[in-house]
């Protein structure tokens, strides 16, 4: 198995015109050979830190490999998974330095720089959802091809459980929200902003996330107008928004952001009822008319159905009555 993984690894490094590389075993482990350690544990240690602090990435993070690959009982070991990572996230390696911050925080019960490896992590999650790419298989012999958003879900997910209440998972479901939105998920991206608002109920962004949850449902019903769900779900979001923060200066927006999508709704049921009049049916255009105008009375489109039924010669629905769930008594208008 080991010598296949080898072949395989050589094959694509020659692809890749990389295949300078030497490969050996180390206790059971393939590793590259420029890994072998020369000196003692403290003296590559020593090396590691001097290139650390001079910010030589390179150097930094192939000095704290070989600590970790060939003197793996040693205290070093621990800590050298750490700055593996650091220095891999300062030269953009950013899949590498996620597996070495995990490795770093597997490996001890409490690990010493516990919060700084999540912080790491949570910025390595953001460069994947901004479009960050990952090499192919987890190794620098290989081309960063492979697209990252799976593997940023799973370190938002990872900082979420590990720090429910703090900060850096609020930042982390915020994110999630933004990415799954993107990504036209549009439930789960409601999903994210919502846990937001229930458990950072007077936290600053909270205003933000009722905003961006009727811009999500804006966006969802571009494409499922014809689903009430999205309109309720909005305007339940809305009062919500208003009772908890009833000054806040956004709540005019959000107001609007409803409207919008009772415009979606409204445009929906006008172009039905634009194309019925296209093909000769007046009466099933009129119920989509009169439907439109009288459900979103407050919308521009109300006014194009009504001048329509007109045009029809059907009446105008009473705006200030509730409307029926259906339309199928429409009649025309008599002449006098």
């Amino acid at each position: 198995m080991r010598t296949s993984c080898i072949s395989a690894i050589c094959l694509c490094a020659m692809v890749t015109g990389q295949a300078e590389a030497a490969y050996t075993l180390i206790d059971g482990a393939i590793v590259d050979a420029s890994y072998i350690a020369e000196l003692p544990v403290e003296a590559h240690w020593n090396a590691a830190v001097r290139a650390n602090d001079a910010c030589d990435w390179r150097e930094a993070a192939r000095q704290f490999t070989i600590v970790q690959t060939n003197f793996i009982s040693s205290p070093y070991a621990q800590e050298a998974s750490f700055y593996i990572g650091v220095a891999n996230y300062n030269l953009q390696e950013y899949d590498l330095a996620n597996m070495a911050f995990t490795d770093y925080l597997q490996a001890k019960t409490h690990p010493r720089l516990f919060l700084e490896a999540l912080e790491y992590k949570f910025c390595i999650a953001d460069q994947f959802r901004c479009g960050a790419r990952r090499r192919i298989m987890g190794t620098k012999r290989l081309p960063k091809w492979a697209g990252g958003i799976p593997l940023s879900i799973q370190i938002y997910d990872e900082i979420i459980a590990a720090l429910p209440g703090h900060q850096l998972a609020l930042q982390s479901l915020y994110s999630k929200g933004v990415l799954y939105w993107c990504e036209k998920e549009y439930q789960k991206s409601v999903e994210a902003f919502q846990t937001v608002v229930r458990r950072f109920p007077k936290h600053e962004l909270t205003p933000e996330c009722y905003l961006l949850i009727n811009r999500v449902f804006l966006d969802q019903c571009q494409s499922e107008f014809q689903n009430p769900d999205i309109l309720a779900f909005a305007q339940i979001n809305f009062r919500r928004y208003e009772q908890q923060f009833p000054r806040d200066e956004r709540l005019e927006g959000a107001a609007a952001g409803v409207l919008a999508i009772k415009e979606v709704y409204a445009t929906g049921l006008f172009e039905t009822g634009a194309f019925y009049e296209r093909v000769g049916r007046p009466s099933a255009a009129a119920i989509y008319y009169h439907n439109a105008a009288a459900q979103f009375p407050d919308t521009s489109v109300a006014s194009l159905c009504q001048s329509r039924l007109v045009q029809l010669g059907y009446q105008i629905p009473d705006l200030e009555k509730p409307c029926d769930s259906t339309c199928e008594t429409l009649a025309p208008q008599q002449e006098a």
